[in-house]
């Protein structure tokens, strides 16, 4: 892998079917690559519990979850590396289809500074907390920053990294770059982009027109349950509903908003989410390891979230367009990835997302039949890690004549002495011969 990828020079996805092998993946890539970008890109949840409806046993369960802080921060740097340089390669999980944040928010709402131009506090300020940075208040964290007279820090989202801006009133005079948690110098810039603190970056202009959407879609739905006869779906979608536009509107967030994310990211029903392979470029190395386990993966998992979402949206949980927070399915990532031609499929994605010179790699020891008849070429590599070549292996009949095998084991003797440990137990006047008897 790491020989294509140097020949070829485009930026590289290497998908793996596990957390595990990713992270063993992504630590040999940066010692093949030492001054590549190379980033770990996999779900950032330590524990997840999806929300969810039994029907049949009448049972809601809560979405409940645990975030990793320094896996959030390795997902931010990846998508801030894929949008500043070209020498990126990301290894990731399966969980990489999942929507984030829109490409171009994300690439327009970073703040720039430059050694010798000049700038306002308060919009600095301002900038700061519209990319979800966070004065500090106790705790430092990453994410975070501080006025300080003329001095302004800034914690990094993606690197345990302080950047401390030094000002002459209004202009800006140096930028120094510290260790954040033991402050020691790591040098100087001229220039700096503080990209957003979240991935999930969402346009808050039209906030007003998007809850007016959402409660016309919430009154829709509440005439459709009463039509049926279903009085408690009716109320339960409506309470949920209110309850969430009341706390957007207060907080700007409420638990379960991304399920609202064809509101904030404007896209039509059935349309493609944004996701990581938005950041590539059109011309990039797509790597699919252990493909014989990752592919079916990839198939499986679109289907889940839907089985699970119906039911949310059947029993007045979610709102219909809930169903639009998604993965990428199956059916897009082949038709953006060219390796099948469907012009419904290329309607529904937007030109935007069709990588037309990507290329793809499957990499299997036990090749499915998809990526077999996908693939123009099928190389086998036989490949021993250790570099060892097979031992020279010796047959003898079960009994009969130990002539051959006796001399054989005095020669190993010789030659490994260190073995004769194991006849400890035998009187030294005993002979291979007569262990063999034995």
């Amino acid at each position: 892998m790491a020989n294509i990828i140097q020949n070829l020079q485009i930026p590289t996805l290497i998908m793996s079917h596990n957390k595990t092998l990713a992270a063993q993946l992504a630590t040999e890539f940066k010692y093949f690559f030492p001054k590549n970008a190379v980033h770990y890109f996999v779900s950032y949840f330590d524990y997840y519990q999806p929300e969810s409806y039994i029907p049949n046993r009448d049972i809601y369960i809560e979405k409940e979850s645990t975030i990793n802080k320094e896996i959030e921060m390795f997902r931010l740097s990846t998508m801030a590396s894929l949008l500043s340089r070209k020498d990126v390669i990301v290894v990731a999980s399966v969980s990489s289809l999942y929507g984030l944040g829109s490409k171009d928010t994300f690439e327009n709402n970073r703040i720039y500074f430059e050694v010798g131009n000049e700038y306002d506090f308060d919009e600095i300020k301002r900038n700061l907390l519209k990319i979800q940075y966070k004065p500090v208040l106790g705790k430092i964290e990453a994410g975070m920053f501080e006025f300080k007279g003329d001095i302004v820090d800034i914690y990094s989202s993606m690197e345990n990294i302080l950047y401390r801006l030094f000002f002459d009133e209004n202009k800006l005079e140096f930028i120094s770059i510290k260790d954040s948690m033991t402050f020691s110098d790591k040098g100087k810039l001229n220039h700096l982009n503080i990209w957003p603190a979240t991935q999930f970056l969402q346009n808050m202009g039209n906030l007003d027109n998007i809850l007016i959407a959402i409660e016309n879609e919430m009154k829709e739905r509440v005439e459709y349950f009463k039509k049926e006869g279903k009085d408690l779906e009716a109320n339960r979608i409506q309470k949920r509903v209110l309850y969430d536009i009341r706390m957007i509107k207060e907080t700007g967030f409420t638990t379960g908003i991304e399920n609202y994310s064809p509101y904030f990211d404007d896209r039509k029903a059935g349309q493609a989410p944004n996701t990581i392979f938005d950041y590539f470029p059109d011309d990039f190395l797509y790597i699919i390891d252990e493909s014989h386990m990752s592919l079916p993966q990839l198939q499986a998992m679109p289907k889940a979230d839907r089985s699970r979402k119906l039911n949310l949206i059947d029993y007045g949980f979610r709102l219909p367009s809930a169903i639009d927070h998604r993965p990428l399915n199956f059916d897009e990532l082949k038709t953006s990835l060219s390796w099948e031609y469907n012009e419904d499929i290329i309607q529904n994605l937007g030109l935007n997302k069709i990588k037309k010179d990507a290329k793809t790699l499957f990499v299997s020891a036990t090749p499915g039949e998809y990526e077999i008849s996908k693939s123009g070429d099928v190389p086998e590599q036989i490949i021993r890690p250790t570099g060892l070549l097979d031992p020279i292996t010796y047959v003898y009949p079960k009994d009969g004549d130990y002539e051959k095998l006796i001399s054989s084991v005095d020669k190993l003797l010789n030659k490994k002495p260190f073995i004769k440990k194991y006849l400890n137990g035998y009187s030294d006047d005993t002979t291979i011969k007569d262990i063999l008897l034995e």
